[in-house]
């Protein structure tokens, strides 16, 4: 018991001498990685007076994602978008899971030639989607020229060797659970 007693002073003494906010935030880390709660609540003690809302959520679901393990958590569909800025990569993602928010993917995008010779980039976008809900995304592709999409179908993914068609997938996905 005094050990106890002991311990909850050093600890009232340390909170006192740095501030309670750090505290928190040192016991928040620890106690709710990867949670939308750790998230709400590195909200409620950062400051928002510099930061707009958006710009202080984007930074403490950064801190506190995880990563995540299976497609449930972001498919759907998507294509290639052309501009005068060049390529883009957009559409829906899904996530079909009842108790994770997804707040980040890393989407791939495949290429064939006519020789079957893949050409495979990646691009990474923050993004929120709540539980059995969608949400739209896009993801700028600098490596690719809108000339490679020129009358470019889907992969047909039966097929072993591809040729001359093009293909994406999510890679990775991170986010909090509920």
């Amino acid at each position: 018991m005094k050990n106890y007693v002991i311990g909850g002073l050093v600890c009232l003494v340390i909170a006192l001498v740095i501030g309670v906010q750090p505290v928190q935030k040192v016991v928040n880390e620890a106690t709710n990685r990867g949670t939308l709660r750790g998230v709400e609540t590195c909200m409620s003690y950062s400051s928002r007076e510099l930061l707009s809302a958006e710009a202080l959520r984007a930074t403490c679901v950064s801190a506190f994602q995880k990563s995540l393990y299976g497609g449930e958590h972001a498919a759907g569909h998507a294509g290639p978008r052309a501009d005068q800025r060049g390529v883009s990569w957009g559409g829906v993602l899904e996530n079909k899971t009842p108790d994770h928010v997804t707040t980040w993917v890393r989407v791939s995008v495949s290429i064939f030639d006519p020789d079957g010779t893949e050409q495979k980039v990646f691009a990474e976008t923050p993004i929120w989607i709540d539980p059995l809900d969608e949400a739209e995304f896009l993801v700028e592709l600098p490596d690719l020229e809108p000339q490679q999409f020129e009358n470019m179908e889907f992969c047909d993914y039966e097929v072993e060797e591809p040729k001359s068609c093009m293909g994406w997938g999510v890679t990775n996905a991170m986010g909090v659970s509920i």
